[in-house]
């Protein structure tokens, strides 16, 4: 069995188990009544709790499967160099052959990860009354997302080719350049990417404007850009997000939140957002995760600049082929990192809920989580190493013994 093959086995294994593992738990686990009862949940909720994520669970394992067979049919199978191969009988520069290839093979991916986005949307979240998207709108959705993701790669891309030639400095270039598109992302993404896909309407609720500026003389915080996006013509899951930088930043709340949710609660909600903010979260994130990409594409660069590990991938000798063996060996290697930032991810949800339970009554706090959870039709109780890997945000519980651990 080659390198390649045992890399591939072993990543393909640990999310298999994974998901297992979550399975397992998710059909043993035994919720006391004590939970139930604080989270006004039946028996009836629980079970179709239960339900809705296995059936996740496991479209998400047939998923993986069927990826990794495709990763190993581009290498072991030939199937890059096929690509590569046959757009080089063309008479165009080396430039244009190299990124026909690369556009190729992610065209490959995402019409091939289409139908278990399309199952995902019309038989699971539409069977638990999640799902309010037509298929028009996720065929436009898609396919404009596959526009604006193949104008990023062709960008990458051409970067790449060019400063790729600086063989001893160009993960350094590389680095700067992510580095740089991560900021600009964060600037225009929120005015000009987004509207793409939603609408943002002010939120011009009188309650709930009252709270919110209430909680901004209380936090000395500036809420002026607070949006209402129409989640709701895709799916009715409730959430809320911040951000953009300084003049750019907004607080969006999805439409099922405001339907969902009181003022005060809604206030809770905003209260815990600007706790991300006061505690620097998105910067210190930023930060951590360019220090990682800086990192990992200096040791990368080790890999790639040798022609015996493009050989090892069974790929051709040019610069789409390390832009690939770069794409799978980062994706691997960050898989492994992940427990790192899910750690540090819900290290911060728990600071946002300290600050918020310190600015608004933590009942309306723990009122809204419960709602959420609800909801959502979140499990109470994940498998403890799914949840190293793949929770942002601690459990429900975890949140709320948190808060009432903090203020007793």
């Amino acid at each position: 069995m080659s390198e390649v093959a045992i890399i591939l086995f072993i990543y393909l294994f640990a999310k298999v188990v994974l998901d297992i593992l979550q399975i397992y738990t998710i059909k043993n686990a035994m919720i006391d009544t004590q939970s139930m009862r604080l989270l006004d949940i039946s028996i009836e909720d629980d079970k179709k709790s239960r339900q809705y994520n296995i059936s996740k669970l496991n479209l998400s394992i047939m998923k993986n499967i069927f990826y990794v067979g495709y990763i190993y049919l581009l290498f072991l199978g030939g199937l890059f160099k096929y690509i590569n191969t046959s757009i080089n009988h063309y008479d165009v520069s080396l430039y244009i052959i190299d990124l026909a290839s690369i556009l190729t093979v992610y065209m490959i991916i995402h019409i091939s990860m289409l139908p278990f986005s399309f199952y995902s949307n019309f038989v699971i979240e539409s069977k638990y009354q999640f799902n309010t998207s037509t298929k028009i709108l996720f065929f436009k959705d898609n396919l404009i997302s596959l526009v604006m993701t193949l104008l990023v790669i062709s960008l990458l891309s051409l970067i790449f080719f060019y400063i790729v030639t600086y063989q001893n400095l160009w993960w350094l270039l590389m680095s700067l350049t992510m580095f740089s598109l991560i900021i600009i992302s964060m600037f225009i993404y929120p005015t000009y990417i987004s509207p793409i896909f939603n609408k943002f309407k002010k939120l011009n609720d009188e309650n709930i404007k009252d709270e919110i500026k209430d909680l901004s003389k209380k936090t000395n915080f500036s809420i002026e850009n607070l949006f209402i996006m129409d989640r709701s013509k895709r799916s009715k899951h409730p959430n809320a997000y911040f951000t953009g930088f300084k003049s750019n930043r907004r607080i969006v709340f999805y439409d099922t939140l405001i339907d969902l949710l009181s003022a005060k609660e809604i206030k809770a909600v905003l209260a815990h957002e600007i706790g991300h903010y006061k505690h620097n979260h998105i910067v210190k994130s930023l930060v951590l995760s360019n220090i990682v990409i800086f990192i990992g594409m200096f040791l990368l660069s080790q890999l790639i600049n040798s022609n015996h590990y493009l050989e090892i991938l069974n790929l051709p000798i040019s610069a789409s082929s390390q832009l690939v063996a770069l794409f799978f060996t980062y994706q691997v290697v960050s898989f492994f990192t992940d427990p790192f930032f899910s750690t540090l991810s819900r290290k911060n949800e728990y600071e946002a809920d300290t600050f918020a339970s310190n600015q608004v009554e933590k009942e309306y706090l723990i009122s809204s989580l419960t709602k959420l959870y609800k909801s959502n039709l979140s499990f109470l109780i994940p498998n403890k190493f799914y949840a190293l890997f793949y929770f942002s945000h601690p459990t429900v519980l975890e949140r709320i013994n948190n808060l009432r651990s903090n203020n007793e």
